[in-house]
């Protein structure tokens, strides 16, 4: 009889609920799963078997995910690293790389097992609640390999994501961190710091709120995302993220300047160009 696949996941919210429930479908595997808080562990056990301790999670196992936060990310690796033997593989979905990369390297061993990636996946909600088996079908998995890493392991990972219906490409750390910072991390922080604009105007005079319309809740949609969550992203890459908050910066500069000049023709050009763009976006 041929011997199952254990497959553990640390950190059961989204991210790893979601995996879970993909994983769920094919035969052949045991899926654990663990998370620090009891209260979390309790909510995940109706996605998948759900054990007390760490050491209980990963023992023995193939696979190991860490779904957990960014910064919860390496203090994680440093406790898995001395367990693991053979030929497991460890994997993150951390949306940093080039800080985890870096410290990974300087952890002896840990480049026989360990392959950074990041699911370009996700929703605003977060928790196990909202787990979903389709959220990573057609999305990009960035790899983001050690400088020693085999590349059989480097391969495996590659499998694992492909067989949840994932697009893995392999990429530099420090390129997929400042590209990121621009198309998630900068968005993050802008709709947050605009719906606060916005919950200072309602506090001055409610009836604002009637003219919140579509446009609105689509702009401020991500807004409603995990503050633990991105607070980690933002002070862990928040070098990249300053290059692009500069430049948009001196991009509302010179808008202001050509709010005050009225220049119809600008607008039309302006917003020509924006619509192009973004029709171009897929």
């Amino acid at each position: 009889m041929a011997t199952r696949q254990k497959i553990a996941i640390i950190g059961v919210g989204l991210l790893g609920g979601s995996l879970a429930l993909a994983l769920k479908k094919k035969k052949g595997l045991e899926l654990v799963g663990w998370n620090h808080r009891a209260s979390s562990r309790k909510k995940a056990s109706h996605l998948l078997q759900v054990v007390s301790t760490l050491e209980k999670a990963i023992q023995n196992a193939d696979v190991i995910i860490i779904c957990s936060h960014s910064s919860t990310v390496l203090p994680l690796l440093k406790q898995i690293g001395g367990l693991v033997k053979g030929q497991t593989l460890i994997m993150d979905v951390s949306s940093i790389k080039g800080q985890i990369v870096r410290a990974a390297q300087l952890i002896k061993g840990l480049e026989n097992h360990f392959v950074p990636c990041h699911p370009m996946a996700g929703k605003e909600k977060s928790g196990s609640s909202f787990a979903d088996a389709l959220l990573y079908q057609n999305h990009t998995v960035f790899i983001t390999p050690l400088s020693k890493n085999p590349k059989a392991l480097v391969r495996k990972a590659v499998r694992f994501w492909k067989s949840v219906g994932a697009l893995p490409v392999l990429f530099n750390a420090k390129t997929h961190d400042q590209y990121v910072a621009l198309t998630s991390h900068l968005p993050h922080l802008l709709a947050s710091a605009y719906v606060q604009l916005y919950g200072l105007q309602t506090k001055r005079s409610q009836s604002i709120s009637v003219a919140a319309g579509s446009g609105f809740k689509d702009f401020t949609r991500i807004a409603a995302s995990n503050p633990a969550m991105w607070s980690d992203i933002l002070e862990m890459n928040a070098e990249e993220v300053i290059v692009f908050l500069n430049q948009y910066r001196r991009h509302l500069t010179a808008l202001e300047k050509q709010l005050r000049k009225g220049s119809k023709t600008y607008w039309f050009s302006f917003f020509e160009k924006g619509k192009t763009i973004r029709e171009t976006i897929k």
